[in-house]
């Protein structure tokens, strides 16, 4: 499991970025403390480095030569969390972001340069219902599995083939509204035991407007941070205002 470190005095950023990092699958070890970050780097080998502007600028961060060279040089990627520092700062961070952070936007860094293989999406998996429609056909209810801002999957019966172009209508559930937009169809899913005799197809959405693209990145931000913190155990006071915003 990869390690990641935060380090930050403040703590309701702490209790908002560490379920979420966890959420995704990483170890994290967050500290307020700018003497606990050395120790943590010698203890498990992070992958990334995330610490505020105030403790990098602390003088008790001591970070070693050879950990100060690695961040300097882009092998651990540091993410600098933006606060008023007290003094000079003198590593090199390979991205700043200011909070309420975005949380596509750190999604998006962490793929970049951590994964070996990234994902382009944020992608959750979810029970939605839904519809479509082939050129000049009328609509068929169908499932969604899952949901990103660039496409989704449907569980749905349909022979369609890859490149087929389709019609989406999405309901987003507490928001009062739908989106619906033109998609192309990326893979099929045929049944068989493997996967449990699943029958689909997932789709990427073509050209979607803006105002449909506003309202599916806040669908998808709220569903994401609701479901980290009905999940989040004893991780603290899990803060949705620090990445509601931006």
């Amino acid at each position: 499991m990869k390690s990641f470190i935060v380090a930050d005095n403040r703590s309701d950023l702490l209790a908002t970025l560490e379920p979420i990092l966890k959420h995704w699958g990483y170890r994290v070890l967050s500290t307020r403390k700018a003497h606990d970050v050395m120790t943590f780097v010698q203890e498990s080998a992070p992958c990334l480095l995330i610490i505020g502007e105030g403790l990098l600028s602390d003088q008790h961060l001591a970070l070693d030569a050879a950990t100060t060279e690695k961040i300097n040089s882009g092998e651990l990627p540091l993410i600098a969390l933006k606060q008023e520092a007290t003094g000079p700062v003198n590593l090199t961070p390979t991205a700043t972001l200011a909070p309420p952070l975005d949380l596509f936007d750190l999604f998006a860094f962490i793929q970049r340069n951590v994964e070996k293989h990234p994902r382009q999406n944020l992608r959750l998996r979810m029970m939605l219902p839904g519809m479509y429609s082939t050129q000049g056909q009328n609509f068929i209810l169908a499932e969604v599995l899952s949901l990103s801002m660039n496409g989704l999957f449907f569980k749905a019966p349909a022979q369609l083939k890859k490149d087929d172009r389709i019609t989406v209508v999405v309901p987003l559930l507490g928001q009062g509204k739908e989106i619906e937009v033109e998609a192309t169809v990326l893979y099929t899913v045929t049944p068989d035991t493997k996967n449990n005799y699943m029958q689909g197809f997932g789709v990427s959405f073509n050209d979607i407007p803006k105002h449909h693209q506003e309202s599916l990145q806040h669908f998808v931000k709220e569903r994401f941070l609701n479901e980290v913190s009905a999940h989040q155990n004893g991780v603290g006071d899990f803060n949705l205002e620090q990445l509601k915003k931006g």
